[in-house]
């Protein structure tokens, strides 16, 4: 990361952000499978918690520091904006910081084919991924998946103005589960390491 994001480094460092390295991060989202609730594993590449950054420890010192970037980026964000725009957000920041530093794309769609962080692609990998980012709602502004209804088994889903409602299940709905890191508690990073000269 040194010399170009001395700044950054600085940043996270004053603002008290911590960061723990695990060798997996994943999550067992549910999801229903058009018949039933089942569950689905997601797996991480870092998680943020307010200042506090879970990040998988790579061998590879590129895909250590833009996981950095990424969830450093996160940290950094108005709590009030949607879980789906800080990862828009957050994904553009990190194409833009690989091709800054010489670095292919996080994913190959993520890049036009003039060498430009492509947006569009971006924003399609997020709805695609990430569980209860997105639900289509003709002409109203995209809903999100919240939960499920445990005695119904049907899906709560969150309007933009932050309302909720209920309805059956569709193939493909999902939300977020709890996340479990290996090995549990991780390795603590001292922060004092990361600094550029």
């Amino acid at each position: 990361m040194c010399p170009q994001d001395k700044a950054f480094l600085q940043d996270l460092k004053a603002r008290g952000v911590t960061i723990t390295a695990f060798d997996r991060i994943y999550f067992e989202d549910p999801y229903y499978d058009g018949k039933a609730w089942t569950t689905k594993t997601f797996e991480a590449g870092g998680t943020t918690n307010g200042n506090e950054i879970n990040i998988i420890q790579s061998p590879s010192g590129a895909n250590n520091a833009s996981t950095l970037f990424h969830e450093g980026t996160h940290t950094a964000q108005p709590n009030n904006v949607p879980w789906r725009e800080q990862e828009y957000d957050a994904y553009v920041k990190e194409d833009q910081w690989r091709i800054s530093h010489g670095l292919p794309p996080h994913h190959p769609d993520f890049r036009t084919p003039a060498g430009k962080t492509n947006d569009k692609a971006i924003r399609a990998f997020v709805d695609k991924e990430y569980p209860g980012v997105t639900v289509k709602s003709a002409g109203k502004p995209p809903e999100s998946i919240k939960g499920k209804d445990e005695t119904t088994g049907n899906t709560i889903v969150r309007r933009a103005d932050g309302t909720t409602y209920t309805r059956k299940p569709k193939k493909g709905d999902s939300f977020p589960g709890d996340s479990k890191e290996e090995p549990p508690g991780g390795r603590k990073i001292d922060m004092n390491q990361l600094q550029c000269p």
